[in-house]
């Protein structure tokens, strides 16, 4: 039932009241819906509060993508800092070749990941090597047993800890609230490093679970986003005119591209 303005409203100016008595009037000069509108008229409704809720959503998706809401950020000027002292923008802000290489890589860390590619580590390694070291940086598991490294691979591995932590040191330096050894541990797990490298070298899969501790999906998932991380290097090789970088990536994508990994269904007997 409609409220009555002074009785139930206590409404005592004049105006006032006689305006509810004018919106009870207009209320019940609204002719009824027909039985079959009422239902579609709900439903469009529920679109309506579903475009109006994206809408929202690209409004701040939009915000928080824009240079305004970036320049916000508390440690944006320090991160731009950090980019420049490493040379992947100039001082001018412009995105340099080490800056394009980095926007290539969008599987594990691109700082650590560039860094690797520009002091010619994976160039001074076979590709069975080079993608095991590749492995670092796609791994994702902090629990898995430690791998028996040898040789070249190891050193490599060495090399690519020495490239993280300085850039880690660099950004602490640059007062960015990082732990160098923290961000090492972060953006490198070579739980898996011996496994990639020996089924690079054509090892069967049950043979390879032998070397690690890491359930078998875990492998599976691993070397897959490893050969994405091929394709991104190979592509980052593309834009600095390193034709040999390019061929490697290739062959140690291909070594790694076989088998049940890659099989399309994991359903299959045998490995």
């Amino acid at each position: 039932a409609t409220l009555h303005p002074v009785k139930d409203l206590k409404l005592q100016d004049l105006a006032a009241v006689e305006a509810c008595h004018e919106h009870a009037r207009l209320v019940a000069s609204v002719p009824p819906l027909p039985p079959s509108v009422a239902p579609r008229l709900r439903a469009w409704h529920a679109l309506l509060d579903a475009r109006r809720a994206l809408s929202r959503r690209v409004d701040e998706l939009e915000y928080g993508l824009s240079d305004a809401n970036l320049r916000q950020m508390p440690d944006f000027e320090t991160r731009v800092e950090v980019l420049q002292s490493m040379g992947y923008l100039d001082m001018d802000r412009t995105v340099t070749l080490k800056g394009r290489v980095a926007c290539e890589l969008s599987t594990g860390d691109e700082l650590v990941g560039t860094e690797i590619i520009f002091a010619g580590v994976l160039a001074d390694v076979p590709p069975e090597e080079a993608v095991a070291l590749l492995a670092s940086l796609v791994f994702q598991e902090k629990n898995a047993s430690a791998p028996e490294l040898s040789g070249s691979l190891k050193e490599a591995c060495e090399r690519a800890k020495a490239l993280a932590l300085a850039a880690g040191e660099e950004q602490a330096r640059k007062g960015l609230a990082v732990a160098p050894d923290e961000y090492v541990a972060a953006t490198m797990k070579f739980g898996l490093t011996e496994v990639v490298y020996e089924w690079a070298r054509g090892t069967k899969f049950a043979d390879i679970c032998q070397y690690t501790d890491v359930q078998e999906g875990s492998i599976v998932r691993t070397i897959v986003r490893l050969d994405e991380m091929c394709r991104d290097v190979r592509n980052a090789a593309r834009i600095m005119g390193d034709s040999a970088l390019f061929e490697k990536m290739e062959a140690a994508s291909a070594a790694i591209k076989r088998d049940i990994v890659f099989s399309a269904s994991l359903y299959v007997s045998g490995a």
